[in-house]
């Protein structure tokens, strides 16, 4: 089985009834990351459509100054979603400074949610890789996907002693960075994902449908010269791991 560890169903607009017949088709597992409440609400309807799409509730980064609610109003939420993502911080992307605090506010808030309820987390960590390390490491926890690290090798290893797992996303092949970080990230900590259609198109200007996922496992198992049925059987493992 195929198993995208994170994605945006959402961002597939008026493509979406074909992205979900993509995932039923090639039975997919996907873990379809929200942006704020309005994308998680949108993932639940679409996984009534596919036993394989499993929807994870959180604030993105990039949301997170507009969110204006009471933090309680967000635990239903929290409580109801078996993983959580997408969550984090974004010091690149994000250029308006005045938004960070109104990020650290809505990440901590989440995480320390999270960290009671024993859940898993999948976490965005663009120029924050250092600061979120420190906030893991600080609440001694270790139940988090850091989805498309791209940070310091130092600070990568950081996650790793920690025990963090790890995805590879659709830049594989087209980034000696990403391929340093493959090099480093334990088999058995490693997932892979697709992050929706848009990221592909930011790679190489194809628009990226689920079954992207299937280059992707194809391409690391060719840089970690690994039988492609191997790399899903111990992706698939990480997988159980996680949701057990």
């Amino acid at each position: 089985m195929y198993i995208d560890a994170h994605t945006h169903l959402d961002f597939f607009e008026k493509n979406i009834e074909k992205a979900i017949e993509d995932i039923n088709k090639n039975e997919i597992l996907t873990l379809a990351n929200s942006m704020d409440i309005e994308s998680y609400m949108k993932n639940k309807e679409y996984s009534k459509q596919s036993e394989f799409i499993k929807p994870c509730f959180g604030i993105h980064p990039w949301k997170a100054a507009e969110y204006k609610g009471n933090l309680e109003n967000l635990i239903p939420y929290i409580n109801e979603s078996e993983i959580i993502g997408e969550i984090g911080l974004d010091y690149v992307w994000v250029e308006d400074t005045s938004t960070y605090e109104a990020q650290r506010r809505i990440f901590n808030f989440i995480l320390n949610e999270s960290i009671k309820r024993n859940k898993f987390v999948s976490i965005h960590t663009k120029g924050a890789e250092e600061e979120i390390y420190s906030i893991l490491k600080k609440n001694n926890y270790n139940k988090a996907i850091i989805h498309w690290y791209s940070g310091e090798i130092s600070t990568l290893e950081k996650y790793i002693e920690l025990g963090c797992y790890f995805t590879i996303s659709v830049d594989i092949g087209y980034s000696d960075k990403t391929n340093e970080i493959l090099d480093k990230i334990p088999l058995d900590k490693l997932l892979i994902e697709t992050d929706g259609p848009t990221a592909l198109e930011w790679v190489n200007g194809e628009y990226g449908y689920p079954s992207a996922i299937i280059d992707v496992a194809k391409k690391v198992s060719d840089y970690k010269k690994i039988e492609l049925n191997e790399l899903l059987k111990s992706i698939e493992k990480n997988y159980s791991k996680i949701i057990n």
